[in-house]
């Protein structure tokens, strides 16, 4: 009797501490997902191949103009990285609060309106689906590439035509999809590469990056994206700053394509037309002041401003010819701009 008592007892202990285990490795697993895909944006691993022309061809039904087994997945569902689809703003002395310093962001400049897209925000969302006066806008970010950009809505596109971020990655770079087809789209390229709309692309609108201070030295009145996002993120702080990401040399995921003529994470200020593109490097355009330069029979200038911090596109050898549209030229890591456009000219300093 006393032994069976004993065993019995012995058992119910086992038992309870299973229990307790199992609940210590459920509420660890609720944190650690609750964490990584709620807290800090998502990272992927996959393998990747050559970049292929992009040419639609259809494998299995699905239409696509890169290598399907270059897209690498890392999320459960579309959207844990979750775009800001009803922005709110604040005024410039409520952001600088919490806004650092030489944080950059993105700036869209209207005859009347002048908005600025923290990165501080922009990296826990990386889709803004905006309305600039009467014109439809995504606002985007890649926080692998460090590149922002603004591209326009069709204007005879249904009001459902948004977009979210797919939770996929395409050479380091957010693949977004839209919400009509479910089409996936390069950032970068604001162009469709995998689903039914592959091929189309997005017009860029006017916009330039700048710091923060900058930002505010220059505007004495203008509209800041809000914290007020309806979601619980920190927005003091970058997770990829962080964790060092963007002043170490690594790149974290495989390449289709790499190119050594410059340091992968230096910084270059992209043109690009047509079948033409060519990168310049932003440390050689501060020390310079301005660089000239040809392309085809156009002579050009990419001058320094150093009151915005950023580069700028002259169509001729003056400043009296600077172009009023600044996305021109696209801002990002030079491992992003030379993957995507493999053929790429470098600016030799």
């Amino acid at each position: 009797m006393v032994a069976h008592h004993s065993l019995s007892s012995i058992m119910f202990r086992f038992s309870f501490l299973w229990f307790i285990c199992l609940l210590l490795v459920g509420a660890s697993a609720v944190f650690y997902f609750e964490y990584r895909y709620y807290r800090i944006p998502l990272l992927l691993n996959d393998f990747s191949t050559e970049v292929s022309q992009r040419v639609p061809i259809e494998t299995n039904g699905t239409l696509h103009s890169i290598d399907l087994d270059e897209i690498i997945v890392g999320t459960f569902h579309e959207d844990d990285i979750p775009a800001i689809d009803e922005p709110v703003y604040e005024s410039i002395a409520s952001a600088d609060v919490y806004l650092n310093d030489d944080g950059y962001g993105l700036v869209i400049e209207g005859e009347n309106l002048v908005r600025f897209y923290p990165y501080q925000i922009l990296v826990w969302h990386q889709a803004v689906n905006d309305t600039f006066g009467k014109i439809r806008l995504l606002v985007s970010y890649c926080p692998l590439c460090f590149e922002g950009s603004v591209y326009q809505i069709e204007k005879d596109s249904s009001e459902a035509f948004s977009f979210g971020v797919s939770g996929k990655l395409w050479n380091n770079n957010t693949l977004l999809y839209d919400r009509s087809t479910h089409s996936l789209w390069s950032q970068v390229l604001g162009e469709a590469v995998v689903g039914p709309r592959t091929g189309a692309k997005l017009e860029r609108y006017p916009f330039y990056s700048t710091t923060w201070a900058s930002f505010k030295e220059a505007y004495s009145s203008a509209e800041v994206l809000s914290r007020n996002t309806g979601y619980v993120r920190d927005y003091t702080q970058d997770p990829y700053e962080r964790d060092g990401y963007y002043s170490s040399s690594a790149v974290w995921y495989p390449l289709s394509h790499e190119d050594e003529r410059l340091e992968a994470k230096e910084i270059v200020y992209g043109y690009q037309s047509g079948d033409f593109q060519k990168a310049y490097s932003q440390e050689w355009i501060k020390q310079a002041g301005s660089i000239q330069d040809t392309i085809g029979s156009q002579s050009i200038t990419i001058m320094w401003d150093e009151d915005l911090q950023t580069a700028r596109f002259l169509s001729g050898p003056s400043e009296d010819s600077l172009l009023e549209t600044e996305q021109l030229l696209q801002k990002m890591f030079w491992f992003c701009w030379a993957t995507m456009y493999p053929q790429t000219k470098a600016f030799e300093n």
